[in-house]
């Protein structure tokens, strides 16, 4: 028995060090890629964004299947913020980005992947980080629509913004109540992110 647990360790230990080295290897290659990106295609740049992030998500997926918690984690973190990063930079390629609503429109399409993939892997990291940049999002658009109808500060005061939090912060409660009712692991996240938006209101 100690001689299995010994080797268990020994085994845990290597996959460890081999995921590290991976993850130093793909940095090296990025470092790479980001010193030639000027030269690079604009097609083989979204190539190479998108199979990033799906290979940071599936090497994720795989390492928490075989029981490493944590570092699978880590990599759906990595994929998430790849995968914000890509909708960015592929942004920037096309020239797509050059109003503040076009910006609000990329933000919207970032969180909104970025919840869907937390619950599908299941990823309490991953919602919060949806959860940052829906934050991010909505005062965004507020500013959008403020330059979108040429509204003046008096009439399109910062208090209408404060209200926007107030109600999603209703919102949350009342997914952290969902989520409680079917113990779902989801709803501290919830729970911490209402109290947020309930103290950004002071």
């Amino acid at each position: 028995m100690p001689q299995e647990k010994e080797s268990e360790s020994h085994v845990s230990f290597g996959a460890i060090v081999a995921t590290i080295g991976a993850i130093l290897i793909a940095v090296g290659v990025a470092w790479f890629i980001a010193l030639n990106w000027a030269e690079i295609p604009s097609a083989f740049k979204v190539v190479i964004l998108v199979l990033a992030t799906a290979g940071a998500y599936t090497a994720g997926v795989l390492l928490r299947i075989n029981d490493y918690e944590k570092i699978g984690g880590s990599l759906l973190i990595l994929g998430a913020l790849l995968y914000t990063l890509s909708i960015f930079l592929i942004a920037q390629i096309f020239n797509l980005a050059v109003s503040i609503q076009a910006y609000a429109f990329l933000l919207l399409l970032s969180w909104a992947g970025i919840f869907l993939a937390a619950y599908i892997f299941n990823s309490s990291a991953s919602l919060v980080i949806a959860l940052a940049e829906f934050l991010l999002w909505i005062s965004l658009q507020y500013f959008s629509f403020i330059e979108l109808f040429n509204f003046s500060e008096k009439n399109f005061a910062v208090g209408i913004l404060a209200i926007i939090y107030l109600v999603i912060g209703v919102g949350m409660y009342g997914l952290t109540q969902i989520h409680k009712a079917t113990d779902h692991k989801f709803s501290n996240v919830y729970r911490y992110w209402t109290a947020f938006y309930i103290l950004l209101l002071t």
